[in-house]
């Protein structure tokens, strides 16, 4: 359905994909405290500049009538009516001070700040919405917390909002990048314009190019699972039951450099020996650290267990149409679970760090063309998929955004004296958290990684003694 609000303009249009699908009932969003005052106005020069040369995002997302699927529609005008919105941004003072909500400097260990700091009320919080309230694709919101005396610095929070339904983690960090370079007066590259009318996705077009190729054919393992209303309520009410009996709780975890080095270092330094260290990334070693971490105990030793760890699938689409490039502008979710098997409880906890790492390995460098081929055919085929194993009993999602540097953008072109933290959120229109995750945000200044988890009780306590653990490491080998 053709949206009723929007002003008559020369439209291209493109469908989106069932990786765009699973996730039409969620809003995601990035947040960074940083120290200063933002300068609304500079901000809002800035995105402005962004949305008029890179048209897409000043496009609307649609409903494809008669199907539940969806598609953007881009305006291709030379210069848009003056009361078309590109985006939203908002912004609010808080009435109470930061020290109301965190402690700086900042804790090692803290609760998420509220949502509430990052995001305005009225933004959408899944497709429909967005389709029927006409809203712009990136929603921007920003909370000032004025200075509390002559000698105490402001701080500000900014926010942005997006459709999970239109872009993930490697789009936003696309969007990140040419706005840093708006605010920075300097030359970005510009994604070229879509034609007007239809315009084929580039992602189903490979898939159906390369339908018939040996890589893809024959059935492979993906850990998807197709939800009926019976799936649906079990997965709401396992949420439910983590969050409000089980005690799952949002924190964020600053693990120093030296932490991370004592953790790292060793596994590579054993690896090297055996001449595997280049196989293995430090990102393998921390999903395998916080898979023995937080099922240490406190779990049944015989429940299975899958990790879905989301990697971004680009390049397998690119070589398959012989097109490097071809995505290097595609924002919109272009990401799957890696191909790991179950294991269980035990399994996890009789497995050496290095041993499970180098597993790990094994498997991301197995993801190929036929898993991308297979998920994107269970996605298309029904209406409610979760990235979760159909033989698990309990499944931890991780997501290591690090790469994108999204977490390190540099806000001081408009104001920003320094970034303190970064968190994000997936807001959804019934208040629904994902329980048992970890984030792996990046980076701060210092060299420090964050890690973004929601986890219950139990596992939390277990990850912060792993942490802590890592700590006693440092401190005993400095004295």
């Amino acid at each position: 359905m053709t949206n009723p609000y929007q002003t008559p303009l020369n439209w291209a249009r493109y469908p989106l994909t069932g990786f765009d699908n699973s996730f039409e009932r969620s809003t995601f969003l990035t947040g960074w405290l940083i120290q200063g005052t933002v300068n609304k106005q500079l901000l809002q020069s800035a995105l402005q500049r962004v949305m008029e040369k890179w048209r897409v995002l000043a496009g609307r997302l649609e409903s494809i009538e008669g199907t539940k699927n969806w598609q953007l529609a881009v305006p291709l005008d030379a210069t848009l009516p003056s009361g078309y919105r590109t985006f939203v941004l908002t912004e609010t003072t808080s009435d109470v001070a930061l020290s109301t909500y965190l402690t700086l400097p900042l804790e090692q260990s803290h609760e998420s700040l509220p949502q509430s700091l990052f995001l305005h009320p009225s933004t959408p919080r899944q497709n429909l919405a967005w389709v029927n309230s006409d809203s712009p694709l990136t929603c921007w919101h920003i909370t000032h917390f004025p200075a509390r005396g002559a000698a105490t610095p402001t701080y500000s929070c900014i926010g942005f909002a997006r459709s999970h339904g239109v872009f993930d983690g490697i789009g936003a960090s696309m969007v990140m990048n040419a706005l840093v370079a708006e605010m920075r007066g300097q030359e970005w590259d510009l994604p070229a314009m879509p034609s007007e009318g239809r315009n084929p996705n580039p992602i189903i077009e490979v898939l159906n190019r390369t339908r018939s190729m040996p890589q893809v054919k024959g059935e492979v393992e993906v850990p998807y699972s197709p939800l009926g209303l019976k799936g649906s309520l079990w997965m709401v009410g396992w949420h439910l039951r983590e969050r409000y009996w089980r005690g799952a709780t949002h924190r964020l975890f600053v693990v120093p450099k030296d932490c991370m080095a004592t953790l790292v270092d060793p596994v590579k330094a054993e690896l090297r020996a055996s001449n595997e260290a280049s196989t293995v990334t430090t990102g393998d070693i921390l999903v395998a650290w916080a898979l023995k971490s937080i099922y240490e105990i406190g779990t049944d030793p015989k429940t299975i267990v899958h990790c879905s760890n989301f990697a971004n699938f680009r390049e397998l689409i690119e070589t398959a149409a012989g097109e490097p490039g071809l995505l290097s502008h595609y924002p919109h979710n272009a990401f799957l679970p890696l191909p790991y098997p179950t294991t269980t409880v035990e399994a996890i906890n009789a497995t050496s760090l290095v041993e499970l790492a180098r597993e790990l390995s094994e498997y991301r460098h197995g993801l190929g063309l036929a898993h991308v081929a297979a998920a994107h055919h269970i996605l298309a085929s029904n209406a409610l998929t979760m990235p979760v194993h159909p033989k698990a009993q309990d499944t931890l999602v991780v997501s290591n955004v690090s790469a994108s540097r999204i977490m390190e953008t540099d806000w001081t072109p408009i104001g920003s004296e320094g970034t303190i933290c970064s968190y994000r959120f997936s807001a959804t229109p019934n208040n629904l958290v994902i329980g048992n995750s970890v984030y792996i945000s990046g980076r701060l200044p210092d060299g420090s990684t964050v890690l973004d988890v929601n986890l219950n009780a139990v596992r939390m306590e277990n990850l912060t003694r792993a942490i802590g653990a890592l700590k006693s490491k440092i401190w005993v080998g400095s004295v």
